[in-house]
């Protein structure tokens, strides 16, 4: 047996440059599926609402997908990616 393996890939992924647009609250709601980084770590979530601060900043109330992460909140600028629930 040769010592050389080699993992074969089927698809080619060109890694692409993070976006530059900003994520604002319009595009977020209640029932989107947004990918947040928190401190360094990411993670997704189901957005559960909403609210507008004093400070007129605004902070989503969040449910984690993955059992292992305990944040319940996120902010906008927190957001990286947005998944819109369907029938929208």
């Amino acid at each position: 047996m040769s010592s050389d393996i080699h993992q074969v890939s089927l698809l080619s992924v060109e890694p692409t440059a993070p976006s530059t647009r900003r994520t604002t609250a319009k595009g977020i709601a209640a029932g989107d599926i947004v990918e947040v980084d928190k401190r360094g770590r990411r993670f997704h979530a189901l957005v559960l609402e909403m609210q507008q601060l004093e400070s007129n900043r605004f902070e989503l109330s969040v449910r984690p997908l993955d059992s292992r992460i305990s944040y319940r909140t996120a902010t906008v600028r927190e957001v990286v990616e947005v998944w819109r629930r369907a029938g929208r």
